[in-house]
């Protein structure tokens, strides 16, 4: 009998046809052993079904669902995760790579940490669609905070997503991601960090691709409302929760940042919400005000922005 804690890997695609070979491999390939694996393929429309069923053919306890139509993210991973009887979880894109002993690594860190940590995380290497290399992410020399990192968090976004492993209890405690929402990250960073402590490992264990037409890539874009619209509402939810004035400063220079962000990409709907945020913790100052009367009168900032950005 295996003494090893279960860990369940998530395994979420849509049209990550050109990847998944890798991807699946580098999962099949782990030093840890006691794994499930579940995979979703979200309605793909290349071959991303036919290579997943190709990889999987042959081994047992593998399961695999195909949705119908396209669900995104957050609700495809609640229907695993609602399948899974792991101790630990991995939400794993397949446009990505595991490296071979990063189960095993993160097991042993969390049987180190004990029972308040909930999640770990770790660097990683960032590459492009030709599987070229770009960076590593501590490359961008971002203060990363260990134990309850709520009021970090609010203050920069500081972890690499694919990279975590989380703790069951937590995703419990959470009720899975919040389904109303374009994507999970922030929201779930939020909403965890202030129950449960993070702890970062400076080991590289994973290998995230950088995708043109992923969330994460068109997030920055003119046009995705919904994205934008997304963050805001995570916002809302913080401010619900600071319970103390730094907590309460990082948030107001968040949603500063965000809320100009949010009218350089035309999302009028989002710039409400940070304003409606300020006015609540009474930060309302003349910028987010100028900011809102200019999402009002609908200007087209992003053409400015590019304007400015030639002209420097």
């Amino acid at each position: 009998m295996n003494s090893s804690p279960l860990v369940s890997v998530i395994c979420l695609s849509y049209n990550h046809e050109r990847y998944i070979d890798e991807a699946l491999e580098s999962l099949f390939s782990q030093t840890f052993s006691n794994i499930e694996v579940i995979i979703v393929d979200d309605a793909s429309e290349d071959k991303s079904s036919e290579v997943i069923e190709r990889m999987i053919s042959g081994r047992r306890g593998v399961k695999y669902f195909r949705n119908e139509i396209n669900l995104g993210n957050c609700k495809s991973f609640n229907y695993a995760f609602a399948q899974s009887k792991g101790s630990f979880i991995i939400d794993f894109a397949l446009d990505d790579v595991l490296n071979p002993d990063r189960i095993q690594k993160q097991v042993d860190l969390f049987e180190q940490l004990g029972e308040s940590y909930g999640v770990v995380h770790s660097d990683a290497t960032i590459i492009d669609e030709e599987g070229n290399f770009l960076s590593k992410w501590s490359d961008q020399q971002l203060k990363v905070d260990n134990g309850l990192v709520f009021e970090a968090i609010l203050r920069k976004s500081f972890i690499c997503p694919p990279t975590m492993m989380i703790r069951r209890e937590v995703l419990e405690y959470l009720g899975g991601y919040d389904e109303s929402l374009a994507y999970e990250d922030f929201d779930f960073w939020v909403r965890s960090s202030y129950k449960f402590k993070y702890f970062y490992s400076p080991d590289n264990l994973t290998i995230k691709r950088v995708v043109r037409s992923s969330l994460s890539t068109k997030g920055d874009q003119k046009g995705n409302n919904r994205i934008q619209e997304s963050t805001a509402r995570v916002c809302e939810k913080a401010n619900w929760l600071i319970k103390n004035e730094a907590e309460k400063t990082a948030l107001r220079k968040r949603a500063l940042l965000e809320m100009r962000h949010a009218l350089l990409v035309q999302s009028y709907d989002a710039v409400k919400v940070y304003y409606k945020i300020l006015k609540e913790m009474g930060e309302a100052g003349f910028m987010s005000f100028l900011i809102s009367k200019l999402s009002e009168i609908r200007v087209p900032a992003f053409l400015f922005y590019r304007l400015y950005k030639k002209l420097r």
